[in-house]
């Protein structure tokens, strides 16, 4: 939803912006804008056909001779197309008087540069936002990556600062106001928060309900509501259900 409410407004102000370009020249802002809103759809269109088809098809696959005359199709196309929206204005807006058509919307050549310029304009948008969501990702996978190395992590616990093996945590579990971090050498009592500890455990660690996060190396066996770890019998939230079944599948734990 948001994707698309962002094209909306870069829309919405292209349409503004042509309006006033076109005003300006014109000294009639009525038919700028009956101008504007004739010349919109080839703008649109050839920005989504040309980044959105061209682009991926073609020239992200290296497909450079295609790339190079499907875009010159797309010029000239979108030029004769330009041509006949200024060949109407002069019929219906100006009723064949030279002198009220605004200098820009006469010349084809002036509407060609600007509808490339704003085709320009969306694509670089388009990489830009493409590249923050390739950065983000890479960022990701460098944090998970670094979880996933961690030995042992350190959490306070009767006022001292206790050093646990990651291997060695079959579980833990959140009550009221303190969190038991149970493992193979016992239980360790924390105040820290169990999302926060979601957050330094490696992806192998998965919340499971609320209250629980396993250790799915530890897990010998799942039903559709619960997980076994050891003989302790862990219940699945509802809310975490899809997820935490998923992540045991994948890893071929038996299936009670």
């Amino acid at each position: 939803m948001i994707k698309y409410s962002r094209q909306v407004i870069f829309w919405v102000l292209v349409f503004f912006f042509l309006n006033l370009l076109f005003g300006l020249k014109w000294s009639n802002y009525l038919d700028s804008f009956y101008f504007t809103s004739m010349l919109m759809p080839v703008a649109i269109a050839t920005s989504y056909f040309f980044n959105l088809f061209l682009v991926p098809r073609y020239l992200e696959t290296k497909k450079h001779f295609w790339f190079v005359l499907y875009t010159f199709y797309t010029v000239v196309g979108s030029v004769f197309l330009t041509g006949l929206i200024a060949m109407g204005a002069f019929i219906f807006l100006t009723d064949f008087d030279k002198n009220r058509m605004s200098p820009i919307a006469g010349d084809v050549m002036q509407l060609g540069v600007i509808i490339y310029f704003i085709v320009i304009l969306f694509s670089f948008i388009r990489v830009y936002r493409l590249n923050l969501k390739r950065e983000a990702r890479i960022t990701a996978l460098e944090e998970a990556n670094q979880k996933n190395l961690l030995q042992t992590i350190t959490v306070r616990s009767n006022r001292e600062a206790v050093s646990i093996s990651i291997d060695d945590i079959l579980y833990v579990e959140s009550l009221a106001d303190y969190v038991k971090i149970n493992t193979d050498a016992g239980v360790v009592i924390t105040k820290e928060k169990i999302s926060g500890l979601e957050k330094m455990l490696p992806e192998w660690f998965i919340r499971i309900h609320r209250s629980f996060l396993v250790n799915k190396n530890k897990v010998q066996a799942f039903g559709h509501d619960y997980v076994k770890v050891q003989a302790q019998q862990i219940p699945i939230g509802r809310k975490y259900k899809k997820e935490a079944l998923e992540g045991m599948k994948s890893d071929n734990i038996l299936s009670q």
